[in-house]
This record gives C-alpha cells, structure tokens and sequence, in this order.
C-alpha cells in the first residue's frame, strides 16, 4: 500500500530551525523544488491499492536515490546521511529527528522501478 508523506510539520523540522546549508547550495535547490520534483501520486501505480502495510513514501525514496546519485554513496552510506547529514535532512525537508530506515528499502525500491518500466538511474558515475 502506498505509504505518504505527512503534511504536517514536526517541532524538529529542519525549516522551522536555524541551518548554514545555503539556498543556492544543491541540498539547498533541492530543498525548494523537492514537492515538485517527488510526488507519491505519481507513483501509486507500483502498490498495491489497498492492501499491506503502508510502504515508506516514494517521494522520500526518489529524492533519496537522487542525492545517492549526487554525493556517489552506497545504500548504507546514504541511510547514515538520512540520519545525520544536515544538508540531506534539508534536501528532503526532513526533521533533524529522523531516525532513517533499513538500507535494503532501497534495493526493493529500485528493483520495483525496474519492474514496473520506471528509469533508474545508475548508482554510481563513471567518467568516460
């Protein structure tokens, strides 16, 4: 079942707070266009419409894959910046207290693009 993003603001948001990342910063851009970039309906065809569990929100995991992509990181690494990078918790408007999630999320999230025909984008760069 498609799991969504909770409109509602935690005391811990990070843009309730004070933070150096800067706007014209990538984590910063992303930060500002990240609700247009990700959004769950968009991906509600790949779940089941009403039955299981609500999955973790697909907006979450695309942006999560795109700066994976960016900062060229593995599965592990990227959860770890989920939890404790500044400038990640800004990029997808997360609380400072975001407690992150198993980094196998991401492997089942990617093999459920692949197999709905979604594009995937490459986990790492490779310089020609």
């Amino acid at each position: 079942m498609l799991g969504r993003r909770d409109p509602q603001q935690s005391l811990f948001s990070v843009q309730n707070l004070p933070h150096r990342v800067a706007a014209d910063s990538f984590y910063g851009r992303m930060a500002a266009v990240s609700d247009v970039l990700f959004n769950d309906e968009d991906l509600k065809a790949l779940y089941a419409p009403s039955n299981g569990r609500p999955s973790l929100p697909p907006s979450l995991l695309c942006g999560v894959l795109l700066l994976q992509f960016h900062d060229d990181v593995s599965d592990d690494e990227a959860v770890q910046r989920l939890q404790f990078d500044l400038g990640w918790k800004v990029a997808l408007n997360l609380p400072t207290d975001f407690a992150g999630f198993n980094p196998s999320s991401l492997t089942y999230f990617r093999r459920r693009l692949v197999e709905h025909g979604r594009n995937v984008m490459p986990l790492t760069t490779s310089s020609p």
